[in-house]
């Protein structure tokens, strides 16, 4: 008897163990405030990780992955079990971002993993998530995957991100509304001077499952 080949819409019924669910983080801070160093840090161990490289430069051989500019390349690596820290660094147009969401869902539910957004601004806009952006701010985390999304101003970005985050980590914001959205929307209604006094590398944290703020300061130079 032949065996069945393995295909793209598998990965629907290939979870059998429970596994925890996952994080979703969602990183803002102005350009110098250490998004990206802090981002490093927080993956560092990470054994399975897939980038979506908004700059094209932040995610490379010296953070050990394995960088590919083709959506070819990267449908050859998606059922990978051992360890795989992937950069994907292709241009950035909605179109392009669609199809790393659809092959993204596709790795996060096979193995636990982290699913890295650089700038999500670049490619959302207000208001509800792209179709496939939305399936895994909504639903990937159920697999066991991490999500992490950054963008320098959330209020440009799409609010479906916003809405299914675990935690809230937000760097230094140079301009005055921006303080004040982080403030009101992100972190609880918190004193807007907590936000406004808030140096390079410094930052402020709000874990929405225990309403805990939390603070500290990067011990690495920004890279973001």
């Amino acid at each position: 008897m032949q065996r069945k080949q393995k295909t793209e819409s598998q990965p629907q019924t290939i979870r059998k163990e429970r596994r925890p669910d996952g994080l979703l983080i969602y990183v803002t801070g102005s350009m110098g405030s250490g998004k990206t160093s802090w981002v490093k840090q927080r993956v560092k161990s990470a054994r399975r990780m897939l980038v979506w490289d908004g700059k094209g430069i932040d995610w490379g051989e010296r953070d050990r992955c394995r960088v590919v500019e083709s959506f070819t390349e990267l449908r050859a690596l998606l059922f990978h079990k051992g360890p795989a820290r992937i950069s994907v660094r292709v241009p950035v147009t909605k179109e392009n971002f669609a199809i790393f969401c659809r092959l993204a869902w596709i790795w996060g539910r096979l193995y636990p993993g982290v699913i890295i957004v650089d700038e999500i601004a670049d490619v959302t806009t207000i208001g509800k998530a792209p179709q496939d952006w939305g399936e895994i701010a909504r639903k990937i985390r159920a697999f066991g995957t991490d999500v992490i999304a950054t963008t320098q101003r959330p209020q440009e970005a799409d609010k479906t991100a916003q809405g299914n985050a675990s935690i809230f980590h937000c760097g230094r914001m140079s301009d005055a509304d921006d303080q004040k959205y982080i403030a009101r929307r992100l972190l609880g209604g918190v004193d807007i001077n907590l936000v406004s006094a808030l140096l390079p590398l410094q930052w402020v944290e709000r874990d929405v499952r225990t309403l805990a703020i939390t603070t500290g300061t990067l011990r690495q130079s920004p890279r973001k």
